[in-house]
C-alpha cells in the first residue's frame, strides 16, 4: 500500500491568535497524541490542521464515494495552486469545519478585547506545499494567503469524528449537500469516503495487516447494500443500528482501510478514537494505527489514560513501526499552552494523568484495608 506519507507529512504548525491559542508551534512525527482537559484545543488543532490539508490537496486528484473521474480529466495536467483559489477554498473549509456563527471565518479569532489578528504557518515535509495564512476578527468570508503553496498535495486528508457515522450514512450526504444542517463538514467528508464499494479479490498484504486488529474484534465484515451498512458475521446479518456503537466505531476505520480509501491518505485525523470504546478495543485501535502510521501521518485527540499508555508500551517494547510524539495541552489563565515529548512522562502538565493516578492511590487505601 502506497501513501503520500513521506513527500507530504506535516512538519510544524505555528499558530497566533486561533480560537484559544494565544502562540505556539508544534512539531510533528508520525504519530502525533494530544490529549488535555475539556476546553484545551485538542478538537480545534485536528480541525485547523484538516482544514488547510483539505484545501491544500488537488482538487480532481481523488475519487470519492460514488465521485467519478472521465479520461480526460484523469489525464489533464496537473495546475499550481493560484492564491485566488486557495483564499477561497481555504475560507470555505474553515468554516464549514468549524462552523462559527454567522459563518464568518473572523470568529476562529482568539476572543479578547479590540480586533486582532490570526496567523498560521504550516510546514511540510515537502517545502512546495508549506502554506501560510492569516485573517482578522472583523474577516467575513476572507482568508488571505501570506504564502502560497507551489504545489497541491496529493493525497487526500481523513478526519475521524467523534460519533461513528455508519449507523447515520444512509442519506446524510444528500441532505448535507441539499439543506443547511448543523452538523460539521468532516461529518460529510467522511461520509463520502464510507460510499465506497467494496472491492473483489485479494486487498493486498498491508490492508490485510491493519485492518486484521479490528477484524478480530468486530466478529464480522462490514458490507454497504442499498445505501445501508450492515455487519455480516457467523450470526447472520445485523443492520448497523442495531450494532453496538463502540463496534460501529471500528467498523468505521475497517470499512474505510478494506476499500482502500485509506491508500493515498497522506493524514488521518481522529478525534478520540477510544470514546464508547472498553479497554481490550482500545488496545486494537492503536495497534492497528500504529500499522496505518507506516503509510499515514496520524493525529489522534484523546482523553483517555488507558488509550495514551497503550501506545506507549508499543513504544518501549519496539513495536511501533513509526516515530510518536505526545502533546499535552493545558489552559492558563486567557490561553491555552502546550508541552511535548517523545516519552509519555512528558505529559507532566496532563490533568487526566493527574486524577487518574491521585483515584488509584484513594482506591488502594479505601480497599486496601
Amino acid at each position: 500500500m502506497g501513501g503520500a506519507h513521506d513527500s507530504d507529512k506535516i512538519n510544524s504548525i505555528t499558530i497566533n491568535n486561533f480560537a484559544k491559542f494565544n502562540k505556539m508551534r508544534l512539531d510533528f512525527k508520525d504519530i502525533n497524541v494530544i490529549v488535555g482537559e475539556n476546553g484545551a484545543g485538542k478538537s480545534y488543532l485536528l480541525k485547523l490542521l484538516y482544514s488547510a490539508m483539505a484545501a491544500t490537496h488537488e482538487p480532481d486528484g481523488r475519487q470519492t464515494g460514488d465521485q467519478k473521474m472521465n479520461r480526460a480529466a484523469r489525464h489533464t495536467p496537473r495546475t499550481r495552486p493560484s492564491m485566488n483559489k486557495l483564499e477561497s477554498r481555504l475560507a470555505k473549509k474553515l468554516v464549514g469545519v468549524h462552523r462559527p456563527e454567522q459563518k464568518k471565518v473572523g470568529r476562529l479569532v482568539r476572543r479578547q478585547q479590540g480586533q486582532l489578528h490570526c496567523d498560521i504557518d504550516v510546514q511540510m515535509e515537502d517545502e512546495r506545499k508549506s502554506i501560510e495564512f492569516s485573517f482578522a476578527t472583523n474577516s467575513s468570508t476572507k482568508v488571505t494567503i501570506d504564502r502560497c503553496p507551489t504545489a497541491w498535495c496529493e493525497g487526500t486528508p481523513v478526519f475521524l469524528p467523534t460519533h461513528e457515522l455508519l449507523s447515520i450514512y444512509p442519506g446524510f450526504a444528500w441532505l448535507y449537500e441539499q439543506y443547511h444542517l448543523e452538523f460539521d463538514e468532516t461529518w460529510y467528508d467522511t461520509c463520502r469516503l464510507l460510499g465506497a464499494p467494496q472491492l473483489r479479490g485479494r486487498r493486498g498484504a498491508d490492508i490485510d495487516e491493519m485492518s486484521k486488529p479490528l477484524h478480530d474484534h468486530l466478529g464480522g465484515n462490514v458490507i454497504l447494500k442499498d445505501d445501508r451498512f450492515y455487519l455480516r458475521g457467523d450470526e447472520g446479518t445485523l443492520e448497523m443500528s442495531l450494532v453496538a456503537e463502540g463496534l460501529r466505531k471500528v467498523g468505521m476505520l475497517w470499512y474505510l482501510i478494506t476499500t482502500k480509501q485509506m491508500e493515498g491518505v497522506h493524514c488521518l485525523f481522529w478525534d478520540e478514537p477510544d470514546a464508547n470504546l472498553n479497554p481490550r478495543i482500545i488496545n486494537a485501535v492503536v495497534k492497528a494505527i500504529s500499522l496505518i502510521s507506516k503509510h499515514t501521518q496520524v493525529f489522534v485527540a484523546t482523553h483517555s489514560v488507558f488509550l495514551v499508555k497503550a501506545f506507549g508500551i508499543l513504544q518501549r517494547r519496539g513495536e511501533l513501526p513509526s516515530s510518536i510524539r505526545y502533546f499535552a495541552l493545558k489552559r492558563e489563565d486567557d490561553a491555552v499552552n502546550a508541552k511535548f515529548g517523545d516519552e509519555i512522562y512528558d505529559l507532566e502538565p496532563w490533568v487526566a494523568l493527574d486524577e487518574t493516578n491521585d483515584q488509584s492511590l484513594t482506591f488502594i487505601d479505601e480497599f486496601g484495608k
